[in-house]
């Protein structure tokens, strides 16, 4: 979208900022009242989208954040401490923790996740209720009356203008979040938190940050309801009642849009006041029946429903991520010939990766059965065996996917025992899936410029990765799909997505895992050669598993052979394929006859 087409929304943006700021002066106590509840909510409901919407994490009890911040607001204000200075201690407070409670509830995810944290809206409730000496229990706490004036003026005016400035902050924060590295890696574990950490993102630090960004932002929020209303008891905010709402409101606009939060905020606000005046007593039974159908015939939140997009003025609000760097990407200048890696000449008689006695098992089946393997530098490696025979498992031991429970693998000289995979990635270990998981409502070009932005040297930021994505890209034949959505490939095209994703984590060593099936025979010569390639200019070595063995005997060195785990031939292609018993236990004894 160019700058003159932005340009009317900006002065709409503009205009109804500079109205919400006369509110207090010319609107009167009602509706000033009205939208200071609406803004807190918002920000509430906006940072509580930080983990859902980007990340995927679905934080029922987000509100405790709202409850600690105005909680540690009050408490410091009622012993002193200025206005300013509570709301500092507020942030820290919750923000700390955020952070601490990060460590037991990202063990868990999915629904688990979610329950566990829809269990701290009583838990906090109850510690509220109780630790009087503190929180003064269900009496609640009234701010002193003498703090109620400032020079004369109401604080609500004050309290209304954070809440304005917050509502603010909390929007550019999730413009701003979306085009970083930090928004990108969010987006990544949304998609796939294995993925993820195999291209390089260490996962745990990033959803900390959201976790701990998120409870401050609520913690704001909390702390300009207590400086308005000036009392504050635990049910008001710890009650499920209230805790849910923000949360509805992100759904009910859109989860994960930018403008979806602050939408459902709004309509939802004005329809809690309609219920308030005509239905007091069936209000929350509306609202939730109104969620359930939302969540029935438009999962994605309004904007995202079709009548909207039909709607020109409405459709850009729901505007989803990838649509709205596709202009950027529509345009990309023509690549170079090439890959941006530096050229290098291996040496074949220094061994790259050596598993000593590797084994791995699930329960009492033995998948990898004390694997003996080295692989020198500049080697193209065949692995192949039956389905079910080992080669996917040892793939996922390599890659630190699955932790092997004997035996040891080491790589350019040192152990990889206890590694995490984003460690391990970015020593040089690059991997494609035997089914293909890129970061499906991501972008072709985000896909391949995830891992330049989080590799261990020179990482990258969000514009230089993009723009070197576009070579990978290129070379993987996705040079006109680079602003396509993943998840809107053909398999063909996603394989390749991934191939061009592994090769951008700079890979000393590339585990290429059936890549060829499905592939026409053009395709085929097509990727032996970037196979060839790869190794001859970059000095790249592959570990390439495929079942189609006439792809594999263009360009391999050697042939190892599975079955149940264990190598049962290990040498040059031509020898291998005549052995007995691979051919009883893989190729066919038929094969013998023809060769």
């Amino acid at each position: 979208m160019t700058a003159a087409r932005r340009l009317p929304g900006r002065l709409l943006i503009a205009a109804v900022l500079v109205v919400a700021a006369l509110v207090p002066i010319f609107g009167g106590a009602y509706l000033t009242t009205f939208l200071f509840t609406l803004l807190y909510a918002y920000i509430v409901a906006q940072s509580w989208d930080w983990l859902h919407g980007e990340a995927g994490y679905v934080n029922l009890g987000h509100y405790i954040y709202f409850g600690v911040g105005a909680y540690a607001f009050a408490i410091a204000n009622v012993n002193g401490a200025p206005v300013i200075l509570s709301f500092l201690v507020a942030a820290l407070v919750t923000g700390a923790m955020g952070a601490l409670l990060s460590f037991p509830l990202f063990r868990l995810r999915g629904d688990y996740f979610a329950f566990a944290t829809l269990s701290l809206l009583p838990l906090f409730e109850l510690l509220a209720s109780n630790l009087v000496p503190i929180t003064r229990g269900s009496d609640g706490i009234l701010l002193p009356p003498a703090t109620a004036m400032i020079h004369g003026i109401d604080v609500k005016m004050f309290a209304y203008y954070v809440a304005l400035a917050g509502s603010v902050a909390v929007f550019c924060l999730s413009m701003w979040m979306s085009h970083t590295t930090f928004g990108y890696a969010l987006k990544a574990i949304r998609n796939d938190e294995q993925a993820a950490e195999v291209v390089g993102i260490r996962i745990f630090p990033i959803k900390l940050q959201a976790m701990a960004y998120g409870a401050v932002a609520a913690s704001v929020a909390g702390g300009t309801y207590i400086w308005s209303f000036r009392y504050i008891e635990p049910r008001t905010v710890f009650g499920l009642d209230v805790a849910l709402i923000p949360v509805a409101m992100a759904l009910l606009g859109g989860s994960g849009l930018l403008w979806g939060p602050l939408v459902g905020a709004i309509l939802l606000s004005v329809g809690i006041q309609l219920l308030i005046l005509n239905l007091t007593m069936l209000q929350f039974t509306i609202i939730g029946l109104a969620i359930l159908l939302i969540g029935r015939f438009m999962p994605g939140g309004l904007l995202r429903a079709g009548w909207i997009q039909r709607v020109p003025l409405l459709a850009p609000l729901g505007q989803e991520h990838h649509e709205r760097i596709a202009a950027a990407t529509a345009a990309a200048p023509a690549a170079a010939d090439g890959l941006p890696l530096a050229r290098a000449k291996p040496d074949r008689s220094r061994v790259l990766l050596a598993t000593r006695d590797l084994t791995m098992a699930f329960g009492g089946n033995v998948a990898v059965n004390r694997v003996n393997l080295e692989v020198r530098e500049g080697e193209i490696l065949g692995l192949i065996g039956a389905n079910g025979s080992g080669k996917t498992t040892l793939f996922n031991c390599l890659s630190k996917v699955f932790e092997p429970i004997e035996g040891d693998i080491v790589f350019a000289g040192g152990s990889l025992r206890g590694l995490r995979r984003d460690t391990v990635s970015r020593l040089g270990i690059g991997r494609t899936y035997q089914i293909p998981r890129p970061f499906g409502d991501l972008t072709v070009q985000e896909n391949v410029a995830m891992p330049l932005m989080f590799r261990a040297d020179n990482p990258l930021d969000r514009r230089s990765a993009m723009a070197e994505a576009i070579r990978f890209a290129a070379f993987a034949g996705l040079r006109d799909k680079l602003a396509e959505r993943a998840d809107r490939l053909t398999l063909q095209q996603r394989k390749a997505v991934e191939f061009a994703r592994a090769l951008a984590c700079r890979p000393r060593l590339l585990l290429v895992d059936e890549v060829a099936s499905g592939l026409t025979p053009a395709e085929v010569r097509r990727f032996v050669d970037h196979i060839r390639e790869v190794r001859d200019t970059y000095g790249v070595t592959v570990i390439w598993v495929e079942h189609l063995i006439s792809a594999l005997t263009q360009v391999i060195d050697r042939l190892v052979v599975l079955e149940q785990g264990c190598i049962i031939a290990d040498g040059a292609p031509n020898n291998v394929l005549r052995d007995e018993h691979v051919l009883r236990s893989y190729i066919g004894t038929g094969a013998k006859v023809v060769a």
